[in-house]
């Protein structure tokens, strides 16, 4: 009975010490505070926005005209040394957002910090009284601010539509 409860001792201790690996808890500060290795799990990531305000020629603001998100560019330089040899990836989005009573639209996402990011901005008025217009806004790795760990910060950009009336 005792070289039974020892094999199962030993075996839930492996199992537990496998649990724990995993889970990455060995992996911590905890009783090495002056340690200078911080583990964490997850993966770099960076917010970024755009936001401004759809007016037609006249300067009124144009409530529920639609902004759509078809695409971001992302491209990352290929080696250390940034020999402008650029590594481009083209990403289709989908995302869609309107503008409220003032005109503003506000689109946020997360991504994965590159180099550089551009997102494809597609305004369309769905009542078809204004002309569409297609622009894009372009983020560098400079515009990050406020990043630690992990988040590697927020870049913000400002991108206001002037849209012309269909004759």
């Amino acid at each position: 009975m005792k070289v039974f409860k020892r094999k199962v001792i030993k075996g839930t201790n492996w199992a537990l010490a496998g649990l724990m690996s995993l889970l990455g808890l060995s992996c911590s500060k905890l009783g090495f505070p002056d340690s200078p290795v911080v583990c964490e799990y997850g993966t770099p990531h960076a917010e970024y926005q755009v936001h401004g305000v759809v007016k037609d020629e006249q300067g009124n603001v144009l409530q529920g005209i639609r902004i759509t998100v078809p695409e971001i560019v992302k491209k990352q330089a290929n080696s250390a040394n940034v020999t402008y040899d650029w590594n481009e990836q083209r990403v289709p989005v989908g995302d869609t957002i309107y503008t409220d009573g003032q005109g503003r639209y506000d689109y946020s996402q997360t991504y994965f910090p590159v180099d550089a990011l551009q997102v494809n901005l597609k305004v369309e008025d769905p009542e078809g009284r204004f002309e569409s217009q297609t622009d894009s806004v372009k983020f560098e790795a400079k515009d990050l601010k406020g990043g630690s760990g992990w988040f590697q910060g927020k870049a913000e950009k400002v991108k206001d539509f002037f849209l012309k009336g269909r004759n």
